[in-house]
């Protein structure tokens, strides 16, 4: 019953750590700094506006951006 106890506990705190650090905290610095946005041939349509939208990817942050073609 002890270890039951100890185990649930120790998720608890690792479950914490997580929450207050994240595990992306440090995501950027791995990357080269002088990295921007770039066009991808990706193209959709905003249900919102009805405006054709280009898919722009930002390798240094990984992150998917979208600009109005």
């Amino acid at each position: 019953m002890h270890i039951f106890l100890w185990v649930i506990l120790a998720v608890v705190v690792v479950g914490a750590v997580v929450a207050i650090f994240g595990w992306d905290r440090y995501r950027g610095s791995r990357k080269s700094a002088g990295e921007t946005s770039r066009p991808t041939d990706e193209v959709f349509i905003d249900p919102t506006t009805g405006q054709r939208m280009r898919v722009w990817y930002n390798p240094a942050t990984g992150r998917r951006e979208y600009h109005p073609e």
